[in-house]
C-alpha cells in the first residue's frame, strides 16, 4: 500500500486552482512558481512500513491547467514476510525504490486524469538469503500510474488511484469519498487494494485531511487484510505543498 494515498492529495489542491494570491507575477519570473509541488508520506502496518518524497512540474503552465507533467519519487521502508526458507518461517527486509514519470492531465466536465509512465528501479536487500523471494535483489521496469480526481458537489470530493510496475510485478489501487465539514477539516473513507507475485493485500479505513492553502496534511487508519501475515490495523500520513 505504500504510498498510495498521496496521489489524491495531490489533485485536491492542483486542481482547486492557482497557488495564493499575488503568484502570478512570480509565476513569469520562476518556472517552478504555481507548477511545482512537493509531497512526502509514510504508511505502516504489522508487517511493513515505508516513507516516500517526491516533486511534480508542469514546464508549461500551471499545475490547475491541462497539460504535461513530470514526476520524480523515492522511497524506502521494511516489511517482513512467511517463508519456509529461513528458521521460524520469517523473514525481513529493506525496500528502496525510485522512479521518474512522464504524463499527461487532462481536465473535463469538473474531472481531472492524469496519466503517467516511466522508469521504476527496486533493491530488495534480506536479512537472510532466500531463494524463493524473487525480489531480493536489483531490478529495473516499467512503471505506470492512472489519477482521477472529482467534486460531485461544492463540499464532496471522490479521487482514485491506481499503478502497476515490472520492476517488481506489483498493483495496486486505491479509493477515496470525502466532505469538508468545516473550512480546515475534510473527513472521508477509503479503500485500497495490492497484489504482487507472492500475496494480495486489502484494507478499508477512514481518512482526515486538513485542507489549507499552500498545504494540506492526511492522516488515514484502517483495518487490513493480508495473504501472507495476521490481519491487522493500518496508518498513513501524508503531506502535500506546492513550491
Amino acid at each position: 500500500m505504500a504510498g498510495i494515498d498521496r496521489l489524491a492529495l495531490r489533485f485536491l489542491l492542483a486542481v482547486a486552482g492557482p497557488g495564493a494570491a499575488g503568484a502570478e507575477e512570480p509565476a513569469r519570473q520562476n518556472p517552478f512558481a504555481d507548477r511545482s509541488y512537493f509531497y512526502s508520506g509514510v504508511d505502516v502496518a504489522r508487517d511493513t512500513s515505508y516513507g516516500w518524497a517526491g516533486a511534480a512540474w508542469s514546464p508549461f503552465g500551471a499545475m490547475h491547467e491541462e497539460g504535461f507533467r513530470l514526476r520524480a519519487q523515492g522511497g524506502g521502508g521494511r516489511y517482513s514476510y512467511r517463508t519456509d526458507a529461513v528458521p521460524g518461517g520469517w523473514n525481513n527486509a529493506s525496500k528502496a525504490e525510485g522512479e521518474v514519470l512522464a504524463g499527461w492531465q487532462f481536465l473535463a466536465g469538473g474531472h481531472a486524469l492524469a496519466v503517467y509512465g516511466g522508469v521504476n528501479l527496486r533493491q530488495d536487500t534480506l536479512d537472510r538469503p532466500d531463494p524463493s523471494n524473487r525480489d531480493q535483489g536489483s531490478h529495473v521496469g516499467v512503471k505506470g500510474v492512472v489519477e482521477w480526481f472529482h467534486r460531485p458537489a461544492p463540499d464532496w470530493v471522490a479521487s482514485a488511484a491506481a499503478g502497476a510496475s515490472t520492476a517488481d510485478e506489483t498493483a495496486s489501487l486505491r479509493a477515496a469519498f470525502g466532505r469538508k465539514i468545516t473550512d480546515q477539516v475534510e473527513l472521508g473513507t477509503e479503500a485500497m487494494g495490492y497484489a504482487d507475485w507472492f500475496s494480495n493485500t486489502a484494507g478499508v479505513g477512514l481518512y482526515l485531511a486538513n485542507p489549507l492553502p499552500g498545504r494540506q496534511w492526511r492522516v488515514a487508519g484502517g483495518w487490513r487484510w493480508s495473504s501472507d501475515s495476521p490481519d491487522g490495523a493500518y496508518g498513513s500520513l501524508s503531506f502535500y505543498t506546492p513550491f
